[in-house]
């Protein structure tokens, strides 16, 4: 494995409501599409149970202005609330031969029900040299913390 074809990328942000909630709804995720739709047009299980990992699923997204679809298979860890999101198929595969996207929450206290620290991680390998490193999605990922924020604040 070419080190220079190997990454990582970190967007964190501290929310001041419900860190929680966001692992919820990427965890139950039919949710997601309606909470942020600006991005996310649609999600659909294709094999196994979204509620179980292991489960793949198929995301209608848009990226720099551009409709995309991937297929990644999902990780749940509840007890550190993170979910791993694999890619096995659609666009990421022209430029990637690892693409994982994970959702990491911190709530301040689980008593409290308050803010914390929602991170997206994107871990990679890109297929070649003149594969792109995936900075954009990084962008999209801190679009997704903030428009998912905004949607639960409202829905108070």
């Amino acid at each position: 494995m070419d080190p220079c074809l190997v990454g990582k990328l970190v967007t964190e942000v501290e929310v001041k409501r419900y860190a929680e909630k966001h692992y919820e709804m990427f965890r139950h995720y039919v949710e997601v599409p309606i909470a942020v739709p600006q991005i996310y047009k649609s999600v659909k299980v294709i094999e196994g149970d979204g509620n179980y990992s292991g489960c793949v699923k198929e995301w209608d997204y848009v990226s720099a202005g551009s409709p995309l679809i991937v297929e990644e298979q999902t990780t749940y860890m509840d007890e550190t609330m993170t979910v791993c999101h694999s890619m096995v198929g659609g666009a990421l595969k022209k430029d990637y031969k690892k693409f994982n996207l994970i959702l990491a929450v911190s709530p301040n206290s689980k008593d409290d029900g308050c803010g914390g620290t929602v991170r997206f991680s994107i871990e990679y390998e890109k297929n070649n040299e003149d594969s792109p490193a995936p900075i954009t999605y990084i962008a999209l990922c801190q679009k997704i913390i903030e428009g998912m924020n905004a949607y639960l604040c409202s829905s108070e």
